[in-house]
């Protein structure tokens, strides 16, 4: 999957603390600012959203639990420290993790996860289009450098965008 966007930040943590720490995916009622991976537009509901599954496999629902809508899956490898989310039918963020001389190296990317028989609508897609447009905005930027803030926050060390 080639990626729409791209970032890599730098967390001054040692890799297996950081693989650890996204790893631990917390279940039942929590809200969207309790995860740790980003998650954007699942605030939902007042941004209280239901974690369902583990320890490799989570879906993300929003709403009322009889009235629950499905926003994503979660897919945890943190013995390759590789962590996915599928939104909807053709939105996947991917997390690559590797040792870095500063603690851990984190690659975020955003891409067209959609089957070979509907790629072609994604392009007609709003979020799609705002991705496109994201060198002009730069709101998948900041959302990315928000999120390091917080794990840097959460893991109490310096965390950081590259380039």
């Amino acid at each position: 999957m080639e990626p729409l966007i791209s970032f890599t930040g730098v967390i001054e943590k040692p890799y297996e603390e950081v693989v650890q720490y996204l790893a631990t995916m917390p279940t039942g009622r929590i809200t969207a600012s309790h995860l740790p991976l980003l998650l954007t537009g699942a605030s939902g509901s007042g941004g209280v959203l239901h974690i369902k599954g583990g320890p490799q496999l989570f879906t993300v629902y929003t709403g009322s639990e009889s009235e629950a809508i499905r926003v994503a899956y979660m897919d945890i490898d943190a013995a390759n420290g590789h962590f996915t989310v599928f939104g909807g039918w053709w939105y996947r963020n991917d997390y690559e993790l590797k040792p870095h001389a500063k603690g851990c190296e984190v690659r975020y990317s955003i891409g067209n996860a959609a089957s070979p028989l509907s790629r072609w609508l994604v392009p007609l897609l709003q979020d799609y289009r705002s991705l496109k447009r994201e060198n002009k905005t730069g709101r998948m930027m900041r959302a990315f450098d928000d999120w390091v803030a917080v794990i840097a926050v959460r893991l109490e060390c310096n965390a950081y965008r590259l380039g």
